[in-house]
């Protein structure tokens, strides 16, 4: 797999090394967000003091954050003194005694120091190991295998597979259709013979591709659609959450978040199920209920890629036409190995013209007021895709909403399929607006920042890589049995990606795939009641690194002794990223992280942020996280509060943090208005939301919010049932491109050299426990919303323009029937009235 282990050998004070900083201290106490080397408290007095004053510099003018942060002083030190166990010691005289603050750490045997070490410290840290990946070095390999035909697109739409940009199906200023006008309308659900369709085989029930897996030595066997949300978490990881780009949009456009939506950054949940000798891949269906989509996505492929006269053969009135081959056809598929993956992709159209391959995908993609509610599509079945662009019914608002939502699904289906693209088919459920064709380096201009798709091709070998090790870790904590994971990348300053492991029995595998069945058969019953009614650039490396060895004996040995220390301060950083990402995993145990949250969440939403740099609100943010979760049981020392019961996040040894803000809010003159409002949010945010708050998956209105309720979960506390059996792990990385440690890859190209360096480290039981349960409650927050409370999240989103805009746009429809009554339909390669069969 290319990888090598390395292993840090000790650590001393990082002073100087790039994107290290020296430790930020805010009265005495370190900052979560710097690194978490130590210090000795007379450093610590003086650093706090620098802190001060270039604070008092920067916030000066900001009087309604300088009066909340000292009102925030004065009421917890006031609790404080109250509770303190000795009278006469203040806040800062305990944390000058805190070990981590006193403690200086040794200097590792191989690095030369004439300073003597002042004081020992407490406990001896573990070493940190972690792996390094060449994601070049890495290859899929293709399984040469016969392919069925693969279907080609009908009615003259392989025209846009060569053009950039949209192909509407009709011309919104002459009403002259581009296409054929029967492709326009949509056969309705309960008038497509679904049962005449071949069911869709599931990774763990396709023999196939079990025996292929054997046949080629692999452990492990996924499809596509079973892979994926996996893998996008990885993405987040490995690129520190780099937000999506969106400068093909145009200047006038307004989004509303920067960030890939609720549903694509929420914890995702898979199965492995244990075979004969093969682990199969599984998505995990426990919220998954059959909907419209679904639905159309299968009938309206038949439509896309079959003439008019076969297609109207899936009828239900004219199915009996079908011949028994045509209905048991085989399904077309690509497998592609790579490490211990044997990997399938479904091949639904292809073109001899396009590059590779020729396969791409096809997807329907519904407009925004369907996709906000989708069992209750009815409702948003007017909204019309009208213009190009504009916030509103434009294809530009659609593509959009791909960026944030679909592009990293598709990108990666494109990739592990070995495909150049996806088209994509915009329509409401009744009509189709437009037709798009959007290969590979588009999607990869809006994921990655550049259209050469070399970055994201080596992404995502690292990803797969990763993914690999992390699954061996699991089979060799449970072999030979079915398993369930959960996975979730969090938004930490050191991006960390959770990974947990549950065995399972097939019966309760099947119990959880099956819960929501009764919603595809209520589904069917609704349609029938409708009815009724790179190698190279490797060995040119190497031989560069020949040709510098054969210089003289000065050279080589300054070059080696250049190497050694760059390798001591590597394994020196990684020491301190695993004290960074350490103490972000106790803060999200003990609750830390959803205080952060609803507090950056109620300061941003009352304006309290408005005019402020990304430095200065995180800082902001930081300051009052830090002081608000010092006045709770949290601010003890995280090494022995970790091995204890966990307060509450939302509450402190005396007073709900809700009734702390208003108090120190209280009587605060200047920004009144703003501040007002900031209290009435987080007294909001700090209570538990109702089911159903969150109901909207696509947009921002209380992203930020939903970590607040990951205390809240339901499920029985491990004193009330016995520990089950669990493996948590998290996972932390950092990037080396062209011999520098960088935040993220940017601007990769088939010259540069990228190193992908991770760590993995076991979480203990009981934080393990905690932290599954949050995960879980975030999981089902997002997925399971009542329909009564998303039906009335979608009248209120947006400003409650849904509504409105769809029945705008069903007049809109009414009025363009007329005129085709009126003067016939015309079609762009007829002169004439065209017709409407």
């Amino acid at each position: 797999m290319h990888r090598a282990r390395c292993q840090a050998v000790g650590q001393v004070r990082l002073a100087n090394i790039p994107g290290f900083p020296t430790l930020v201290l805010s009265r005495g106490r370190v900052a979560l967000f710097a690194t978490s080397h130590t210090c000795n408290a007379k450093a610590a007095k003086k650093a706090a003091e620098q802190e001060s004053e270039a604070s008092a510099d920067e916030t000066r003018g900001l009087s309604s954050w300088t009066t909340l942060q000292e009102k925030l002083r004065q009421s917890l030190a006031s609790s404080k003194h109250k509770s303190a166990s000795s009278p006469e010691e203040s806040p800062e005289s305990k944390v000058e005694r805190s070990p981590k603050t006193q403690s200086k750490k040794p200097t590792p045997k191989s690095v030369k120091s004439t300073k003597p070490t002042k004081r020992k410290r407490r406990k001896e840290k573990e070493p940190v190991d972690f792996e390094v990946i060449t994601p070049k070095a890495l290859e899929l390999e293709p399984i040469d295998h016969e392919t069925p035909d693969i279907p080609k697109l009908s009615y003259g739409l392989d025209r846009a597979l060569f053009n950039g940009g949209v192909y509407r199906m009709q011309d919104a200023r002459t009403n002259v259709y581009n296409f054929d006008p029967y492709l326009a309308s949509i056969m309705p659900v309960d008038e497509f013979d679904y049962d005449a369709l071949k069911e869709y085989v599931t990774s763990s029930k396709d023999t196939k591709l079990r025996d292929l897996a054997k046949e080629h030595g692999k452990k492990y066997s996924g499809s596509t659609s079973s892979m994926t949300a996996v893998l996008s978490h990885l993405h987040f990881l490995i690129s520190g959450w780099r937000p999506p780009n969106f400068d093909q949009l145009s200047r006038g456009w307004t989004p509303e978040s920067n960030n890939f939506t609720i549903l694509t950054r929420g914890p995702v949940a898979t199965f492995i199920k244990y075979n004969d000798g093969v682990y199969s891949i599984d998505s995990d269906k426990e919220y998954d209920s059959e909907n419209v989509l679904s639905m159309l996505g299968k009938s309206m492929e038949k439509l896309l890629t079959l003439p008019k006269e076969e297609f109207e053969k899936y009828k239900k009135t004219k199915s009996h036409q079908l011949t028994e081959e045509e209905k048991k056809a085989d399904e077309a598929y690509h497998y592609t190995t790579f490490g211990d993956f044997m990997m399938r992709s479904q091949l639904d159209a292809h073109d001899p013209r396009l590059p590779g391959t020729g396969v791409f995908d096809l997807k329907t993609r519904a407009v925004v007021t369907i996709r906000m509610d989708v069992q209750g599509h009815e409702k948003g079945v007017g909204y019309e895709i009208r213009k190009q662009f504009g916030q509103w019914e434009s294809f530009e608002r659609e593509y959009y909403d791909l960026i944030r939502s679909a592009f990293l699904k598709y990108s990666l289906q494109v990739r592990m399929g070995r495909m150049d693209g996806i088209f994509v088919a915009y329509h409401n459920t009744q009509r189709i607006f437009g037709f798009q064709y959007i290969p590979l380096s588009e999607m990869d201009h809006a994921l990655h920042g550049q259209t050469d798709t070399t970055l994201g091709d080596q992404e995502f070998k690292a990803s797969l890589s990763i993914l690999n090790d992390l699954m061996d870790r699991a089979t060799k904590k449970f072999p030979n049995r079915s398993l369930r994971l959960h996975v979730e990348t969090r938004p930490t300053n050191d991006p960390v990606t959770y990974f947990f492991v549950e065995p399972v029995t097939d019966e309760e595998m099947q119990a959880i795939q099956e819960s929501k069945k009764a919603s595809v058969d209520k589904l069917k019953e609704e349609i029938d009641d409708l009815s009724s009614q790179e190698k190279a650039a490797e060995s040119a490396a190497a031989e560069a690194a020949a040709d510098d060895q054969s210089g003289n004996t000065e050279e080589v040995e300054s070059t080696e002794e250049e190497d050694m220390d760059q390798e001591i301060q590597n394994e020196l950083a990684w020491q301190e990223v695993m004290d960074r990402v350490s103490e972000a995993v106790d803060s999200e145990s003990l609750g830390i992280r959803s205080v952060r949250d609803a507090v950056q969440d109620a300061l941003a939403q009352s304006g309290l942020l408005e005019g402020k740099t990304e430095a200065e609100s995180t800082k902001h943010i930081e300051g009052l996280v830090s002081a608000l979760t010092a006045h709770s049981q949290e601010s003890k020392e995280l090494e022995s509060a970790s091995e204890e019961e966990p307060a509450d996040a939302q509450h402190g040894d005396e007073t709900p943090l809700k009734d702390l803000i208003l108090r120190v809010t209280e009587g605060i003159d200047e920004n009144a208005t703003n501040l007002n409002e900031f209290q009435r949010m987080f007294a909001s945010l700090s209570e538990k939301p109702t089911a159903g708050e969150d109901a909207d998956p696509e947009t921002e209105a209380d992203a930020n919010a939903e970590a607040a309720a990951t205390d809240a979960s339901p499920e029985t506390s491990p004193d009330q049932s016995p520990p089950r059996e669990l493996l948590g792990m998290y996972i932390t990385i950092r990037n080396k491109v062209d011999g520098k440690f960088v935040a993220r890859p940017e601007r990769l190209n088939t010259g540069s050299k990228w190193e992908v360096q991770y760590a993995v480290k076991e979480i203990s039981d009981e934080r393990a426990e905690r932290l599954y349960k949050q995960i879980k409650a975030r999981r089902r927050k997002i997925l399971d919303i009542n329909a009564e409370m998303r039906a009335q999240s979608w009248h209120r989103m947006f400003a409650g323009s849904l509504p409105t805009l769809s029945k705008r746009g069903a007049s809109y429809r009414a009025e363009r029937t007329k005129e085709e009554e009126a003067a016939g339909i015309r079609v762009a390669w007829e002169r004439g009235p065209g017709s409407s069969s």
